[in-house]
């Protein structure tokens, strides 16, 4: 049974936000509206009370539940965007609130029955909610650093799913009465996660939290959950009240490094003792041998928690696959390598335009070689798709429909040929439709368009210890 069938009626019950908020003015909301697909998805967007000129302001992305879906634009104002519209929250809390809409029989997250699934791509609406994001993010004094997350019901699912999705992104998430996909808890690793729920809510049952809550704590992760006893479907009253989650929603910043810090850890939790990682790459993964960069972001933790381990650096500039082909033996199988993360591709791209690159049979075909040959010494693989030449939006830097052929490839390469996907390419892209609002083309994630500046480090390092983790997960598997 789907949980949200009956929810209109029961959230329709309680008087909410009348008597909590009764001056508030949602008449202040500013309507807009996204096109993803051919198809519009209205949002609503709140400023400031007062706006100071060079300031920027916290964002809350609300994502609302089953029963304000529609297409009017007005029914998602209730609960928590016509609180924040009252003059005592407008006065406490200076920020953006941004409130799109889902349509109609949809969702911001997949529901299988009454439980979550977590899939690889976002559900329609929520890839308007982030259209949304994008748009406000690009037009608006928004502090890049305190964009909050929350939802409930509906939206408490919606806020764990893109959560999941791009921890990274956000200073903070609240999850009011919602549920989530377990194998997800790995992927709230260094956020600062709140989760609400009613242990007498018949609608959307607080097992759902609790199961959740217990998957990120086995996971020795950090998350605040409050359970009220005999509160039914709308603990969204006390979670968004006087003694909720806001105040540590507004106090908490975003923090990539302890992302980086808290997914690492698991990594090495999930490593072999004496587990030889090895980084095979070019320039990017030179550099990022040096300190501070990404391969010793990693090495950093993984020597601290598995003191025997080690990791081999393999990066050369200005290489790409057929060079890797040249010395792979030498470099990491006859090392010894168990674990190999293979980050290649930009030259194959990039040194095209003077007649020095790869084309695109012999880049396959390299790769498959390269995957095959590392499998059968033994090690574990991940393939990482060739990132950024640029990092302008997608389709504005020279080589883009290029790297998107390449990326292609390496997808296709490491699904046939048992390989760890790390699509660094979609990775980079999704980060920057957020964090690149005036559209730079380095500066953000890069130096220069391609090697990594220290937030790429991080980035980078995160991105890898996820994939890598997963490879380790699945040893045994074949």
């Amino acid at each position: 049974m789907n949980p949200f069938v009956s929810s209109v009626l029961v959230m329709a019950l309680p008087p909410l936000i009348s008597t909590a908020t009764a001056d508030g003015r949602t008449d202040d909301y500013l309507a807009g509206e996204v096109r993803v697909d051919g198809k519009s998805y209205p949002y609503l967007l709140l400023p400031p009370a007062e706006i100071v000129e060079g300031k920027r302001y916290p964002l809350v992305l609300f994502l609302h539940g089953a029963g304000e879906r529609g297409d009017d634009n007005e029914l998602q104002k209730m609960h928590f965007p016509e609180r924040m519209a009252g003059t005592e929250y407008r006065e406490r809390y200076p920020c953006f609130v941004l409130a799109p809409q889902c349509p109609k029989n949809q969702l911001w997250a997949e529901i299988d029955g009454s439980n979550p699934r977590f899939r690889s791509l976002p559900s329609p609406p929520m890839d308007a909610a982030i259209a949304a994001l994008e748009e406000v993010v690009r037009a608006h004094p928004i502090d890049l650093d305190r964009i909050i997350l929350t939802g409930l019901s509906m939206g408490g699912y919606g806020t764990f799913d893109l959560a999941a999705r791009h921890p990274e992104w956000f200073a903070s998430a609240a999850a009011i009465c919602g549920g989530a996909d377990m194998r997800t808890a790995a992927r709230f690793a260094g956020l600062s996660l709140h989760v609400w729920h009613g242990g007498a809510d018949g609608v959307v049952p607080p097992t759902r939290s609790r199961e959740m809550v217990d998957a990120v704590r086995a996971l020795d992760l950090e998350v605040e959950y409050t359970e009220i006893p005999g509160v039914g479907h709308n603990s969204w009253i006390q979670a968004y009240g006087e003694s909720g989650c806001l105040d540590p929603l507004f106090a908490a910043r975003r923090a990539p490094a302890r992302i980086q810090a808290a997914s690492a850890s698991l990594l090495a939790r999930a490593v072999a003792p004496e587990e030889r990682v090895a980084f095979l790459g070019d320039s990017i993964t030179q550099a990022g041998n040096r300190p501070g960069g990404y391969v010793d972001i990693v090495r950093s933790v993984l020597t601290e928690r598995c003191p025997e381990s080690k990791v081999i650096p393999a990066g050369i500039s200005g290489h790409r696959v057929p060079d890797l082909l040249a010395r792979f033996h030498s470099d990491v199988i006859d090392k010894g390598a168990t674990l190999v993360f293979v980050y290649i591709g930009i030259n194959d791209v990039w040194h095209s335009q003077s007649g020095r690159g790869t084309g695109v049979d012999e880049y396959e075909k390299g790769l498959r070689t390269l995957v095959r040959e590392l499998r059968a010494s033994g090690a574990d693989v991940v393939l990482a798709t060739p990132s950024v030449i640029g990092e302008r939006p997608q389709g504005e830097n020279p080589l883009d429909e290029m790297l998107e052929e390449y990326s292609a490839l390496s997808r296709k390469v490491a699904s046939e040929e048992g390989a760890t996907l790390c699509d660094l390419r979609r990775a980079f892209q999704d980060h920057l439709r957020v964090f690149n609002p005036g559209a730079r083309d380095k500066g953000v994630l890069t130096s220069d368009g391609v090697h990594l500046n220290s937030a790429g480090n991080v980035f980078v390092a995160t991105e890898a210890t996820r994939a890598l983790r997963r490879a380790v997960l699945l040893r045994g598997q074949d």
